[in-house]
């Protein structure tokens, strides 16, 4: 009935039988190391690279250039790691509306403070301003947090206190990925918590606890807790599962899902993840929920990565033709060390055509990381 959820299972279900040994993006788990902490500062993934992340931006790249912050040009003390983002895209949308337009979509700076086992972390830059507040919303710190670190157990135990986005799902780059916009995780829906976090190469667990932001106007004005755990059972497969609480003076969401990860091939790697969703609304009215997808990555070669996703939502499984379903076609050139073109397109429909306008989005997107 819901095909695309039966698929993420299947995934899972094959998963288990499969053995063998073998950015923020987390297509690069597995092939290039089994968790995203080990390319990142972060025990979660994303912002500044480590030296192993560096050396893996350079050795994908079509035509290498030194990976280190500005190139080389700025040399900062041991304690002290600098970085950022900038991103804009160009192209054709549908929404139903058809237009061509250009999209400024990141433009944030980074910076790691480390004192022995503490580490301060602030990133800063441009947002979309809030309604009637824009003087005050036009630059702002999407995270700064502090976070303690410590080696336990043949693995790192991390406790992070300040604002980030809660650690849950497979935590894909794209925003628009359906578990991401739909699951529990969606933009500019960081907030202030606490994380516990501990991660080794045989398994990770992660637990945040979270308010809504005192602050900003957020985009979420939730309270509640998150937690995500995955089991490496070979270099090849990873599978995991995540279990989420929300409540704010409007509803309450319980999500529970499951997720997976194949390397099928030194070069290919599926990605899956399935979530069921109860919602509460105050008033009356208790929806059920399903929110799936599945993303297929292929590097062509080094510098070129090819991604096809297929994405699925029902925000009330009793409603007919209120699901929407997408297919994601992107392809990734990492030109330099710093440099990464994408082309990125979607087709989307609502009811499988019958609930309303298909859209679709076709945009080149420029990358520059410092």
């Amino acid at each position: 009935m819901k095909t695309l959820l039966f698929a993420i299972i299947a995934v899972i279900g094959v998963s288990l039988g499969i053995g063998g040994t073998a950015h923020a993006y987390p297509q690069f788990q597995m092939s290039r190391d089994q968790t995203c902490w080990g390319c990142h500062v972060s025990p979660s993934g994303g912002g500044i690279l480590n030296e192993n992340g560096l050396n893996v931006a350079e050795s994908i790249s079509q035509f290498g250039t030194s990976p280190e912050f500005l190139n080389k040009l700025i040399t900062t003390p041991d304690w002290l790691a600098l970085g950022g983002d900038f991103r804009g895209a160009y192209g054709y949308l549908q929404t139903p509306e058809k237009s061509l337009d250009p999209i400024p979509m990141q433009a944030e700076l980074y910076a790691n403070a480390r004192f022995k086992d503490f580490t301060l972390h602030v990133t800063a830059g441009a947002r979309p301003p809030e309604y009637r507040n824009e003087s005050a919303t036009y630059f702002w710190s999407r995270e700064h947090y502090l976070q303690w670190q410590t080696a336990a157990a043949d693995g790192e135990l991390f406790v992070r206190v300040g604002r980030f986005m809660p650690i849950f799902g497979l935590r894909f780059a794209e925003h628009p990925d359906y578990t991401r916009r739909y699951g529990g995780t969606a933009l500019y829906t960081d907030t202030y918590g606490v994380a516990v976090e501990y991660v080794r190469d045989k398994y990770e667990v992660h637990v945040t606890g979270f308010i809504k932001d005192p602050i900003i106007d957020p985009v979420a004005h939730d309270n509640g807790g998150a937690a995500y755990a995955e089991y490496r059972v070979t270099d090849k497969l990873a599978i995991g599962a995540e279990g989420m609480f929300t409540k704010s003076d409007d509803d309450q969401k319980i999500r529970g899902g499951l997720t997976a990860k194949v390397l099928v091939a030194p070069t290919v790697l599926i990605q899956g993840e399935g979530q069921f969703v109860n919602q509460q609304i105050v008033g009356g009215g208790a929806p059920n929920q399903l929110v799936a997808y599945i993303l297929g990555s292929w590097f062509v070669t080094d510098p070129v990565m090819v991604d096809v996703g297929l994405g699925h939502f029902d925000e009330n499984i009793r409603i007919k033709n209120l699901d929407r379903d997408c297919v994601d076609l992107n392809i990734h050139w990492f030109t330099t060390s710093h440099i990464e073109l994408i082309v990125t397109n979607r087709l989307e429909v609502i009811g499988q055509t019958k609930g309303g306008p298909t859209g679709a989005y076709s945009l080149l997107q420029l990358h520059y990381r410092l």
